[in-house]
């Protein structure tokens, strides 16, 4: 039974590492966003224009989602790997 749940767990991981790298760029993009429209707001002129904003957002969800998509599997298997040693620890 616990082979069966190991094997479940990791056949789950590259939908887990999708999923965690979709949702880290769609934040940073909203940051991205955020800082974007606050800085049109704070200049009171039109410091970037929509086409600026749309083509950056667009950069930035690509640029990290090949970060991510890099560094979410090395935090997956750290995390797995610190569930391993607390359950032989016990």
């Amino acid at each position: 039974m616990n082979s069966m749940v190991k094997s479940v767990y990791k056949s789950n991981r590259p939908r887990l590492v999708l999923l965690a790298s979709i949702v880290t760029s769609i934040v940073l993009v909203i940051f991205f966003l955020f800082g974007a429209i606050s800085t049109n707001v704070i200049r009171g002129g039109a410091a970037y224009t929509q086409v600026d904003m749309v083509a950056g957002s667009i950069f930035v969800f690509i640029i990290t989602m090949i970060i991510s998509l890099s560094l979410w599997p090395k935090v997956v298997l750290w995390l797995e790997m610190h569930k391993k040693n607390e359950e032989f620890s016990k």
